[in-house]
């Protein structure tokens, strides 16, 4: 007989019952594929039920996928358990009658099929949780947060292997470093000193005389700015202690001087708005600043905070500098993972140092909606909430994680004054914000908010509740996006649709209008599923009344004319501005500008060109290359290394800063494989490689940074730090080797200019981040041991390198090609930061991923037991 599960039962069983996760075989049977097994273990002294209970879980692949979408659950009956598949890659695990009871101290488990591949402690999620009928849900006390310790290591190729097929060209040559192959990839010479005076580095440098200084921490130095640059100079005197005056003395001031500053590059005259010159002048104790605008003279400031030394001293100095391009952007996402707004005030004091003027805010997703929009409470109450509901009525599902209860960072919104804090606080550092909502695609949050908006209504006002819905309750289109959502395309035929668009960005609009005017409206438009809207009535009678484009043209259309009344420009990700492979007709649509944000350059997909595609049809382009730009791919292919790796396997930041944003070909350099390749070279026609025809519609770059698995503040600085820096440089700053095409000449600039750059992050900006709190990626060691030799290297020299041979209980610097260790004694190195407080993660010197076979375990016990593949797979339910 089964006795119900009680709330006491429950508690115990989430504390007792360990869950462990593990990667079995990547590219099972040598598909896209791989095995996983959940192992339970009863740690307790009660039995564990086989019934009563439920494990829900995310994880960013799609469960048991030839199954799908399996409305009844897909049974595994060897395991006694069937899989349920909720939405975006949410699911419950529920046990069958063949379960069996859990005894103390006994294991069962699970082994499952699942699409793509894992790879990285991060394709996992944590936060797995039992329900019970008329409980409150629990979750299993060890997948409790961001440890992640309950995942298996990654100890062999089948597992840190995204294609362990050595019979297909996709097959993944990449294994974790070791540290001898960091040693010889980071081989940085230590140049003793930061090589830069400031990053990004300025335009021009006239004068840089360190025998002669001023000191504005001595005698009483003030500030005088012209009316226009008062603002600026406040700012400093905030930051100095210095008092503003009306009238300049005889000396010790520095003033702010309303004149123009023109300056040009390469031969082309640079838009004086953000241009300044900056003098330090010794013999008179003058530091004179320049601007015609704000902003050049924000960005003087800049200039002067990394010049000065502990001691208040600042060389002589005369700097003329302005950036390459007006658009130097970060994209910060929210929706997946809720930032606090003091956390976003952090982002945007480390882009102002570095001199990044865009915030690309990604509001809104399918797992979150974070911004208050005032008459559509629902989208905040429903849609910035995620808990255990599966009716999403009340909140969204946990996706990514988030567990059963809400609170962040899968809980979390901006009130109207929250979002306003921000636009203040971004405007005072001459950032502009961009807002961005997504749409039509990526939209389950919004539609979820607006479902319930119209079941609350629709007894008492059938019209009203109808007035923002933003699906067709009779649509039957059969979809799945990439993120797994059923659900997420709001429907293009509604008039409620368009109602809808037009309410947010009338709020939006109003909430910018007396701070930073709203400029363009970012719709995203990206990702739309195939399938999308093809069963929906609504749109089977709009086609009837005579639209006669696609349901994509016709949206975006409609989208473009609503902005254009607010004479707003339009931003979009590019595949929102594409149709049948190319870019709509520019001509279509009446606004001044339109943004096209290029993004996908993932070299296999053969998408390389539409950067410039979009640059020759008149649109202006902001190049976020993912194979490069995309801050929330892994610095290393390392299972302990966060990160997501679709459009490359790695980006570390020597690949954000050898980026060639108006030689978009060249940055072409390995697979995803890691095999190396060629782009448009030889053979390619002007159809496979265009040349960029219009470079002054390359408007900037950008860095993006997707939130999918930023849990903390501290991950993200992880993801976001260094390679900021990186981004910052190339943003403002044109290499002499950029316009090189000989492959040679280009490799030996960019490696000469790498060297004095990472000297600058070691010797000195990595301790500006410290001072300020910034938790950046601190990398690990490489080394190789020359006889009894200890060698060592670090990506940014000027970081120290410690090890220990008593497995960490005490550790010693390493003096390189100085400190002797024993021969064949394996040691843990690892980094440490400027002021010792912060460490890299670990590595021992002798563990070698390159000896390893691709096999995996499973597969060669499989093998030497004798196994029919076949049977086998019948056996695991189903053919793959």
């Amino acid at each position: 007989m089964q006795v119900a599960l009680t709330q006491r039962d429950l508690d115990y069983f989430a504390k007792n019952i360990q869950l462990n996760f593990t990667v079995l075989e990547n590219s099972f049977f040598k598909k896209k594929l791989f095995e996983a097994e959940i192992l339970l273990t009863n740690k307790g002294v009660k039995p564990f039920p086989p019934y009563g209970w439920e494990i829900i879980f995310s994880q960013p692949a799609l469960v048991e996928p030839n199954s799908y979408p399996y409305p009844g659950g897909v049974e595994k009956p060897n395991y006694g358990v069937r899989f349920h598949f909720l939405m975006g890659n949410v699911y419950k695990m529920s046990p069958l009658k063949g379960f069996g009871t859990i005894r103390p101290g006994k294991s069962k488990f699970i082994r499952y099929i699942n699409e793509h591949s894992n790879v990285a402690v991060t394709d996992v999620h944590p936060n797995w949780y039992f329900v019970s009928p008329d409980l409150e849900p629990r979750i299993i006390e060890n997948t409790r947060g961001d440890s992640l310790d309950f995942v298996t290591p990654y100890k062999t190729p089948a597992m840190w292997k995204r294609n362990t097929n050595t019979e297909d060209p996709d097959f993944d040559i990449m294994n974790p470093f070791s540290a001898a192959k960091r040693y010889r990839v980071h081989k940085v010479e230590d140049l003793g000193a930061a090589q830069h005076l400031v990053i990004p580095t300025p335009l021009s440098i006239q004068t840089y005389n360190k025998q002669s200084a001023v000191n504005v921490l001595t005698n009483s130095w003030v500030i005088f700015a012209a009316p226009r640059l008062a603002n600026e100079g406040k700012f400093l005197s905030d930051i100095w202690g210095m008092t503003m005056v009306l009238k300049a003395q005889d000396s010790h001031y520095i003033q702010f001087l309303e004149e123009k500053v023109e300056l040009s590059l390469a031969g082309r005259a640079l838009p004086i708005e953000e241009n300044y010159e900056l003098r330090v002048t010794p013999t008179n104790n003058i530091i004179t600043i320049k601007a015609s605008h704000p902003a050049g003279a924000f960005y003087a400031i800049q200039t002067l905070l990394s010049l000065i030394d502990k001691d208040g001293s600042i060389p002589e100095t005369v700097i003329s500098d302005g950036p390459r391009y007006k658009y130097r952007g970060v994209l910060i996402d929210v929706a997946r993972n809720f930032h606090s707004k003091e956390k976003i005030f952090r982002y945007l004091d480390v882009m102002a140092m570095y001199k990044l003027n865009k915030l690309h805010f990604h509001l809104t997703d399918d797992e979150g909606w974070r911004l208050a929009i005032p008459g559509l409470e629902e989208l905040t109450e429903i849609g910035a909430s995620r808990c255990h509901d599966p009716t999403e009525t009340k909140c969204l599902l946990p996706f990514l994680g988030s567990g059963p209860f809400s609170g962040p960072p899968g809980t979390g919104f901006y009130t109207v004054e929250d979002y306003r804090d921000i636009l203040r606080y971004a405007a005072a550092r001459h950032i502009e914000v961009i807002p961005e909502i997504d749409l039509p695609g990526h939209s389950h949050a919004a539609i979820k908010s607006m479902l319930a908006r119209f079941k609350k209504m629709e007894m008492l006002n059938v019209t009203e509740a109808t007035r923002y819905l933003l699906n067709d309750l009779q649509d039957q289109s059969d979809y799945l996006s990439v993120q797994s959502f059923a659900d997420d395309a709001m429907n293009p035929c509604l008039r409620s649709t368009y109602t809808f668009i037009s309410r947010v960005i009338n709020a939006l609009y109003a909430m910018h209008r007396d701070i930073s005017p709203l400029r363009m409206f970012h719709f995203g438009g990206d990702e739309v599923p195939a399938g999308t809207w093809q069963k929906s009535p609504v749109c089977e009678r709009l086609k009837l009344s005579g639209v006669t484009t696609d349901l994509k043209t016709y949206m975006v259309t409609q989208i473009a004319n609503m902005t254009s009344l607010y004479n707003l420009d339009l931003a979009a990700w590019e595949d929102g501005i594409t149709f049948e492979g190319k870019p709509m007709k520019r001509d279509n649509f009446p606004n001044k500008n339109i943004y096209v944000y290029a993004w996908n350059n993932v070299w296999e997909w053969g998408t390389h060109k539409h950067a410039y595609e979009f640059a020759n049809s008149g649109y202006k382009v902001i190049l976020t290359p993912a194979t490069n730009l995309y801050f929330d791919h892994p610095y290393e292919p390392d299972p302990m290394e966060s990160g997501l790796y679709w459009a490359t396997r790695y980006s570390d930041t020597k690949k954000v800063f050898v980026t060639l944003p108006e030689n978009l070909y060249m940055n072409a350099d390995t697979y995803r494989s890691g095999r190396e390749i060629n782009i448009c070279e030889g053979g390619n026609t002007e159809e496979d490689c265009p040349r960029l025809e219009k470079p002054d519609n390359i408007e900037g770059i950008q860095g993006s940074l997707f939130g999918e698995l930023l849990r903390s503040q501290a991950i993200t600085d992880y993801m976001l730090l260094p390679k900021m820096l990186a981004l910052a440089e190339r943003a403002w700053h044109e290499a002499y080797w950029e316009k090189e095409t000989d492959k040679v000449k280009l490799q030996e600039g960019m490696n000469e200019d790498w060297t004095k750059f990472a000297n600058t992050l070691g010797h000195k900006e990595l301790a500006r981040l410290d001072r300020l709190g910034y938790k950046y990626r601190i990398p690990p060691p490489g080394a190789i041991v020359d006889g009894k030799v200890l060698k060592t290297t670090v990506e940014f020299p000027g970081l120290g390198v410690e090890f220990s041979d008593n497995g960490g209980e005490t550790w010693r610097w390493v003096i390189s090609g100085e400190t002797e260790v024993e021969n064949g004694k394996n040691l843990i190195l690892r980094t440490r930061s400027p002021f010792g407080t912060r460490y890299s993660r670990q590595i021992t010197l002798f563990e070698d991923y390159n000896q390893a076979s691709p096999s995996s375990l499973a597969s060669l016990m499989y093998v030497a037991m004798g196994v029919n593949f076949t049977l086998l797979a019948n056996f695991l339910n189903g053919v793959y």
